[in-house]
């Protein structure tokens, strides 16, 4: 995967950008965001004026939130641009973007912002593999917001995009007018969420979860951090990189929709962000003296889900462990065996 592009990640919901923040959908990037192995944004792109934006630089401010310091316009002359642009980012259930411009200039800016959105629902195995689609596409407008939805069967997918400034809301994204006053600026919240409902066993309509805060998040980073044994000694290296390790070690939690609340170490992401049996076990047990609880979320799931049959289709035989755990649709519909695969 290409290292110069953005990413954010919480459990198995993450989003892969350019370093402009925008999101197009690629054959050989899993750009876009993803939750339960399904893509529910293939385009994200923002203009100003009719413009794309240039970057400028990006704080990677947690594994969960990023910023995009951006200016209008393309090529490599902007030190006097009169305007300037960041965008904050954090995921979770979804993502809320603040997107703020800022005027530099001496006189107000009368200014067209416009997110383009759309999604195509591909299951992770379908954007690896370039596979066509098997079920219909909706997109609709409701109560100003953008609703975007995907069925096949009693498999549902949907995308909710709203805004907490005024604007006109069409199928294809949002558009904002806005004036910026001298050394003034405008902003405005953009929420993206994700509804994963129906695995092929009854009709059901989405239920949008949203996005978990971002003060939620640092909360509960804390905590994790806060229970993990405190080192202490006199190599200011050897501490700072234990507490990197953590962080990094938390960035990989997953909470199977077994074990509610309750996380065990994935696999990596972009492509292996789920439960792999093996790379799970491994990890818990490496991480056995600092994070105990991963140990035991992971062996209450591999228990829930050993194996009990033989089933030649997910590779499966009695007391067997399972390899990898998917929820897109190719596994749905066992076009793929991934649910689990042993």
């Amino acid at each position: 995967m290409n290292d110069g592009l953005g990413k954010i990640l919480d459990g198995n919901t993450f989003v892969v950008s350019d370093p402009r923040g925008d999101i197009e959908a690629s054959l050989t990037d899993p750009t876009g965001l993803f939750s339960f192995d399904t893509r529910f944004l293939s385009k994200w792109i923002l203009t100003v004026n009719g413009q794309r934006l240039t970057p400028l630089s990006t704080d990677d401010m947690q594994y969960f939130e990023t910023r995009f310091f951006l200016v209008p316009g393309t090529g490599t002359v902007y030190v006097d641009s009169k305007l300037s642009v960041i965008r904050r980012r954090a995921v979770g259930n979804g993502f809320r973007e603040e997107l703020t411009i800022l005027n530099h200039d001496e006189k107000p800016v009368d200014l067209t912002i416009r997110i383009d959105a759309a999604s195509d629902f591909a299951d992770l195995f379908e954007v690896k593999d370039a596979l066509k689609k098997k079920g219909t596409y909706s997109a609709r407008v409701k109560d100003g917001r953008l609703v975007l939805g995907y069925e096949r069967d009693t498999f549902t997918r949907g995308t909710v995009i709203s805004a907490t400034a005024k604007a006109r809301v069409d199928s294809d994204g949002l558009t904002f007018k806005a004036r910026i006053e001298p050394d003034g600026e405008w902003s405005t919240n953009l929420d993206v969420v994700t509804a994963v409902m129906g695995t092929g066993e009854k009709r059901e309509q989405p239920t949008f979860a949203r996005p978990r805060g971002r003060q939620n998040m640092e909360a509960n980073l804390k905590r994790w951090v806060d229970e993990a044994p405190t080192l202490e000694c006199d190599w200011d290296a050897l501490r700072e990189t234990y507490q990197r390790s953590l962080v990094d070690l938390a960035a990989l939690r997953f909470s199977p929709p077994i074990m509610g609340r309750q996380s065990l170490p994935a696999a990596g992401l972009p492509w292996f962000m789920t439960m792999f049996g093996r790379d799970s076990i491994l990890t818990s047990l490496q991480a056995l003296p600092f994070t105990p609880s991963l140990a035991e979320t992971t062996l209450r799931a591999l228990g829930e889900w050993q194996g009990t049959r033989v089933d030649d289709f997910r590779d499966e035989d009695p007391g067997r462990i399972l390899h990898e755990m998917r929820y897109g649709e190719l596994p749905a519909f066992e076009e793929r065996p991934h649910s689990p695969y042993y």
